[in-house]
């Protein structure tokens, strides 16, 4: 049998390949470093990493940003990426609306719309969808010759190799991946990326999760989802599965989730059950300050309106946030024994009400996790909010796009 025997230019350019994708990961996660850096961070000789520098510069990768503080001598010259060398287009899609973003390499927000599309299994929402990008992009002159790429998150079971989304099957005909659909229609790669996940790696890349090793987020938002993050990588499971926390069974004679199976945490949890156990207790005759907020208009409740009237002081208001808190803490206290988490961050709609949603989150977990389990575990709420999202969704855009590129 004959052998191959790789050439040895073929071995080079590998490598070089590989550092430039590297020392560009490194750039758009740390910020701008100088040449004599970029050398030991990579293991290369300065002669090779300037060589490597100058060709990413010829070809507007990068540019020069200034220069870093000196210890002796000339101060050395900083380099950094060039924010302008692509846009992204990142769509935040969840069942209640959906934002279209616009991001340079920085991260920096360029612009951003909320268009009144909520996710539902047919294919008039993609429809939908692409008609509402499309005038996006168009009355913002932005071409798509631009685009690098396009960055998608929404809730359900989603296998991001296979491009598909298993609990929203009927958006596209059958046997097509949804990112395939997409695809065709944008002329673009396209990432798709779990919500939660998204969150996840939005706080592990640029919050209070950075640096940490063993990190646990939830996301409290139209359904409950848990991120998940072992020796510093986002835990996915075989299918890309893992953390459904919403979907585990609380209550055996409980209410019909809408993933088809009876009391899960999503019920009494999530920012619908929210809404619905507010319009019941309304309802009932509770006292509360929400009908008076909302004109009496019970269809315009929203989650910022009871949020608003906790923060007024609301009392039937604040044990409403109480009691889910309560039960996302117990089912909290489950993963916590299972992963042994430092931190627990929280995020999603219902983070807004701050300690009204932390504190009954913290005390559960005191009540029903082993003492040892709680020495080292500090709970936050998100600092970056819904951004966590939309920051995870273009930073794992931003490293498929770059291992793509220089593959």
């Amino acid at each position: 049998m004959d052998l191959v025997v790789e050439e040895p230019n073929s071995v080079i350019d590998i490598r070089k390949n590989r550092i430039r994708s590297n020392l560009l990961l490194h750039l758009y996660q740390s910020g701008d470093t100088s040449i004599n850096k970029m050398a030991r961070l990579f293991h290369a000789s300065i002669p090779s990493a300037t060589g490597i520098v100058n060709e990413l510069i010829r070809e507007g990768w990068i540019i020069e940003t200034g220069t870093g503080p000196a210890r002796a001598g000339r101060p050395p010259v900083l380099y950094g990426l060039n924010s302008k060398k692509y846009l992204t287009l990142i769509m935040d899609i969840n069942r209640h609306d959906t934002q279209l973003v616009i991001f340079d390499l920085h991260n920096q927000l360029i612009l951003k719309r909320k268009v009144d599309i909520r996710l539902d299994d047919s294919s008039t929402f993609l429809d939908q969808l692409f008609e509402a990008s499309d005038d996006f992009l168009k009355s913002n002159n932005i071409n798509v010759s631009k685009l690098w790429g396009i960055g998608v998150s929404m809730p359900g079971l989603i296998n991001s190799s296979q491009g598909i989304n298993l609990t929203y099957l009927n958006l596209t005909p059958p046997g097509v991946p949804l990112v395939s659909h997409l695809k065709k229609h944008f002329k673009l790669p396209v990432c798709l990326f779990n919500d939660t996940k998204a969150t996840t790696i939005g706080e592990h890349r640029f919050g209070f999760a950075r640096e940490k090793s063993q990190v646990l987020t939830i996301n409290i938002d139209w359904g409950v989802g848990l991120g998940i993050i072992i020796n510093g990588e986002v835990f996915n499971g075989a299918s890309g599965f893992a953390g459904e926390l919403g979907h585990i069974q609380v209550k055996p004679d409980g209410l019909l989730c809408h993933c088809g199976k009876i009391g899960c945490l999503d019920t009494i949890t999530s920012a619908i059950a929210l809404i619905r156990r507010a319009k019941e207790g309304i309802n009932g005759g509770k006292a509360t300050i929400l009908s008076q907020i909302v004109n009496n208009n019970l269809d315009l409740l929203d989650t910022s309106h009871i949020i608003e009237a906790v923060h007024a002081g609301d009392e039937f208001s604040i044990d409403l946030l109480s009691t889910v808190g309560t039960e996302l803490g117990k089912g909290l206290a489950t993963a916590v024994h299972l992963f042994n988490p430092e931190v627990i961050i929280v995020g999603g709609l219902l983070a807004e009400a701050g300690p009204f949603i932390s504190n009954p989150i913290e005390q559960a977990i005191n009540k029903y996790c082993l003492s040892d389990f709680k020495n080292s575990l500090s709970i936050h709420i998100s600092k970056l909010g819904a951004k966590a999202r939309l920051l995870g969704t273009q930073a794992h855009l931003f490293e498929h796009l770059i291992a793509k590129e220089f593959s």
